[in-house]
């Protein structure tokens, strides 16, 4: 269940980069839009859900630092698209899996053996295929690339911090107060930075509902149910599958046709992923489970 769920969650956030793109607005105003719009649906389902179970008495701050570490990373992703290549800046996000794994590693004291370290360079290799990056001329970063490079970093704090946070939280709690935080400080950045929250078409506010409805709260709601069974370590090397997926899902939505780069990235993605969970994965996730049980999740209807 906790792999479906992983695997519906992938599907889900894979329509970020298209809804993002009809949206045509400011990466920063569609962040801020996206997890905006995720508290407003979760409020109502959290407060049936607190009614019926109560307040969660520990992980709160577990929730409020999830927050934080992902709009750092939207922030910086979206930002790092203006100032360099969207190839450059898919790619140095990606390697968020490598700082999973030395953070599972040091924090979690979880066992990566050498066909995790395997399966993650193959699949690394397949996102760079598939986001065209190329080293030519040797490698030149520009403020833009290390700013999707410290991103990447938030984005794996903020799949350990998940992990984490799941021994106290159910999924819909913790949601809510992943979203709730990053909305306050995505909409606070776009009010300094100037950039215009209002005066967009009727499409762009459809694309920007869908961005919130679809991928924040289906997408990552199944992720963090997944993060409450799975090492982050194993989990983090599914989500390199969305690259593939949203090339897929370009085909018939932006009439965009998947070439031979993005065929060959592709095969060794997966390739790559199923090293990691045909090993390592599967064993860490036998280990933890035999550590600690995940917190009951409770219907949230």
């Amino acid at each position: 269940m906790a792999y479906a769920a992983l695997i519906a969650g992938v599907l889900c956030i894979s329509f970020t980069a298209i809804f993002t793109k009809l949206a045509h607005v400011p990466g920063p105003v569609a962040a801020a839009y996206r997890m905006t719009i995720a508290t407003a649906v979760l409020t109502l389902p959290l407060a049936w859900h607190i009614h019926r179970v109560g307040r969660p008495r520990t992980g709160v701050r577990w929730g409020v630092t999830g927050g934080l570490w992902f709009a750092l990373n939207l922030g910086l992703l979206s930002s790092a698209l203006l100032r360099t290549s969207a190839a450059n800046a898919t790619l140095l996000d990606n390697t968020a899996p490598i700082w999973v794994g030395l953070g599972a590693l040091i924090f979690f004291h979880e066992k990566l053996g050498r066909r995790y370290w395997a399966g993650l360079a193959l699949a690394l290799a397949g996102a760079a295929v598939v986001s065209g990056f190329r080293l030519a001329g040797g490698v030149s970063l520009n403020i833009g690339d290390v700013m999707a490079f410290v991103g990447a970093v938030f984005y794996a704090g903020y799949l350990l911090n998940t992990q984490r946070a799941r021994r106290d939280l159910d999924s819909l709690t913790y949601l809510w107060l992943v979203a709730a935080t990053s909305a306050v400080v995505l909409v606070s950045y776009c009010l300094v930075a100037g950039l215009p929250l209002r005066g967009y078409s009727p499409s762009s506010y459809l694309f920007l509902v869908a961005l919130g409805v679809l991928t924040q709260v289906g997408g990552w709601l199944l992720i963090i149910y997944a993060l409450g069974h799975l090492p982050a370590s194993a989990a983090v090397v599914v989500l390199l599958a969305q690259p593939v997926v949203t090339g897929l899902l370009s085909i018939p939505l932006l009439g965009e046709a998947l070439g031979v780069r993005q065929l060959v990235g592709g095969a060794l993605l997966l390739t790559g992923i199923a090293l990691c969970l045909s090993g390592n994965g599967k064993e860490q996730a036998v280990q933890r489970a035999g550590k600690s049980e995940p917190v009951n999740e409770q219907p949230t209807g």
